[in-house]
């Protein structure tokens, strides 16, 4: 397969020259609870930085913390956040903590329809919503218009479903939970707490659970086929929703 400008020594290195700015940058946002770590938005600006992107496409909004650390980190690129539901409580609180920043579009509608139109050449695209099954799918549909550089899926931690369906269709998938990644980044998470399961706090179990709640990053490759990816993807969900719950 083609080499891609994306690999663990790079995202290793520009998590070591990314730190101390975003650290900075981010030092006055409180932590939401459970919300994205600051640890896996460092590590999707360190992924991001490897290559020239254009735009910033969100899918999964909540109370705007992440979208907030964003447009921090991406004060002069366009930023759409997509929320399915404009009837929560959390819009207009969204809303208030991201006026201040033009750059940021706030829309409604389903993810799932939105963004494969609207996705273009060298935007990256984080996904908070929808999980599970449905987030990697929509992952999936967004890299088979060949656009996107990089599709980020939060929610993936080690063992669960949409990780393993991760590992065996996209082994090219970087984690935020790598050991050698948290290593340089779990002290930014000081606020979280209690919040991360003890499995996954830095630490030995760690190493064999992973860091936090991961965010995996997936870069785009040109030989691969991911609309039949995408298929698969599909079958898989309904195989574990009949035989694998509960």
């Amino acid at each position: 397969m083609t080499r891609s400008l994306i690999d663990r020594p790079a995202i290793l290195q520009a998590l070591r020259t990314c730190r101390d700015e975003f650290a900075q940058g981010v030092a006055s946002i409180a932590y939401e609870r459970k919300g994205v770590l600051y640890s896996e938005m460092l590590f999707l600006k360190a992924c991001a930085s490897l290559l020239p992107v254009r735009r910033v496409l969100e899918s999964g909004r909540a109370r705007g913390q992440s979208t907030l650390i964003l447009a921090r980190m991406f004060p002069a690129l366009p930023l759409i956040s997509v929320e399915y539901d404009r009837n929560s409580p959390d819009v207009p609180v969204a809303a208030e903590r991201l006026a201040p920043y033009p750059h940021v579009s706030l829309t409604f509608g389903d993810a799932t329809r939105l963004l494969p139109e609207q996705v273009a050449a060298g935007d990256i695209v984080m996904i908070d919503g929808p999980k599970g099954h449905r987030g990697v799918r929509l992952a999936l549909q967004l890299l088979a218009t060949g656009k996107p550089a990089l599709v980020f899926v939060h929610d993936t931690t080690k063992g669960s479903p949409e990780r393993r369906l991760l590992e065996r269709l996209l082994p090219e998938t970087f984690y935020s939970d790598d050991a050698d990644f948290a290593a340089l980044t779990h002290d930014l998470d000081a606020q979280a707490g209690d919040d991360i399961p003890a499995a996954n706090r830095y630490g030995p179990e760690s190493t064999r659970n992973g860091y936090g709640f991961s965010l995996a990053c997936i870069p785009h490759n040109p030989e691969r086929n991911y609309g039949w990816l995408h298929l698969l993807s599909i079958v898989d969900g309904l195989f574990y929703r009949l035989f694998r719950r509960g």
